[in-house]
């Protein structure tokens, strides 16, 4: 009897301690499943959770020796995928993001010949030449052969002929001068539209960093707006393009431009071109200064709408009065074109459409990657102009500011760097 209770007690503990064993068994298990989905669930860990998932649940020593076995595995994962090393530490990926990085903003220096695109595109391609696009009648007088001098007359409203009388400018009367032909005007106004459409798309993708970082020009940041309000209200201003358009219609049709203007002859004459912006801010900075000084009264009426933007934006650029764009870029306009008197109808387009957009482009209320060497050379910049409209008594030159330097009126964005503009514009 004592033998058998000796042998009940010996399986009782024997039973109780592989239950107890199955009991740690089973906890380890559960252990080792929750380990598993704790790694599953990290973005690297697809290898280890399948490896977790083929060993078996063992005691403590054997899961110590898993354990190790599954490290070193991964390491040995990681060995494989991990890239070499590379000469100077920087892999070819990242050494072209970076030279992208650099080059990309720099691609904002196309805007300047695409200003240029429709007389470019009228006089230096085949398809699309002006003398095959347009019937000839529209760019001659009475249509005389295009190769002929007759071409640099300019074309001639047939129907026009009876509806004008002027003088043809030796103090006689023509009871028969014709109006002129709208297809330099159209084409004139067309080249305007065009530059305008590429300088918006650029300076859109500039604005929303698309191109690299950007940098406010003032310390308050730049000014929030609503980008298709804010471009409305810059293409509706009376006193903007729909007034510019109106004096550019004026003047060609009624024959008010030297007779060289309604010339179709030669391509863009870039030298003239020059002359007549140089021209044209000279007047300006004159007549910019003389609504500052000459009467407060009419710096009230004329200027002072235009000063509300002490931080402005690029759709400010023909926001001001009427009187303001009449005195200041009209005057101007008519000034210089009797004054470089030699232009073509192509040099004229090309200086309306670098004179209108590069004025924009200064209002900007951020920089452009071209501003430091646009600033030793003396071209005009949107921080020059950002002081102008900040202190009012400083920069009154738009396009260039050799005259204010001349005048001792300019002042560089670099002495008011980190008070009222940001550090390096």
């Amino acid at each position: 009897d004592k033998s058998c209770q000796v042998k009940r007690g010996t399986l009782s503990t024997y039973s109780s301690t592989n239950q107890q064993q199955h009991i740690q068994s089973r906890a380890e298990s559960t252990a080792m499943s929750s380990q598993a989905e704790t790694l599953r669930r990290r973005p690297t860990a697809g290898l280890i959770h399948q490896q977790l998932k083929e060993t078996p649940s063992t005691d403590d020593e054997s899961s110590s020796s898993c354990s190790e076995s599954t490290l070193s595995r991964e390491e040995e994962t990681n060995s494989r995928t991990t890239s070499p090393p590379f000469e100077g530490g920087v892999s070819p990926q990242s050494r072209s993001s970076e030279m992208t990085r650099r080059i990309l903003p720099w691609l904002g220096l196309a805007i300047w010949p695409l200003m240029l695109f429709l007389p470019i595109l009228l006089n230096h391609t085949y398809k699309y030449h002006y003398s095959v696009v347009f019937p000839r009648t529209w760019y001659t007088i009475h249509g005389e052969n295009w190769l002929d001098k007759s071409i640099e007359e300019g074309g001639i409203w047939e129907w026009g002929s009876e509806m004008y009388r002027g003088s043809i400018g030796n103090g006689n009367v023509d009871n028969n001068k014709p109006l002129r032909h709208p297809l330099g005007l159209s084409l004139g106004i067309s080249a305007v539209a065009i530059g305008h459409f590429f300088l918006l798309i650029y300076f859109r993708l500039h604005q929303q960093q698309v191109l690299g970082k950007t940098t406010p020009i003032q310390r308050r940041g730049a000014v929030q707006y609503i980008y298709s309000d804010a471009l409305k209200n810059h293409l509706s201003q009376p006193g903007g393009f729909i007034l510019l358009g109106l004096y550019l219609t004026f003047t060609w049709i009624f024959d008010l431009l030297p007779p060289s203007y309604y010339s179709f002859s030669g391509g863009i004459q870039y030298t003239h071109v020059a002359l007549c912006l140089i021209c044209q801010d000279f007047v300006q900075f004159l007549m910019h200064q003389l609504e500052h000084v000459a009467h407060p009264k009419m710096y009230r009426i004329s200027h002072k709408p235009h000063h509300k933007f002490t931080n402005p934006k690029l759709f400010d650029a023909f926001d001001g009065s009427v009187p303001d764009t009449a005195i200041m870029i009209l005057t101007p306009l008519f000034i210089t074109a009797h004054v470089v008197r030699t232009c073509n109808v192509w040099t004229y387009m090309a200086f309306g459409s670098s004179y209108a957009n590069w004025l924009t482009l200064i209002h900007s209320e951020v920089t452009f990657p071209w501003e430091t060497a646009f600033r030793r050379l003396g071209l005009g910049t949107a921080a020059d102009h950002h002081v102008h409209h900040k202190f009012f008594k400083y920069n009154f030159g738009h396009l260039f500011m050799w005259f204010d330097w001349v005048a001792g009126t300019y002042r560089n964005p670099r002495e008011v760097w980190g008070k009222e503009f940001n550090e390096g514009v």
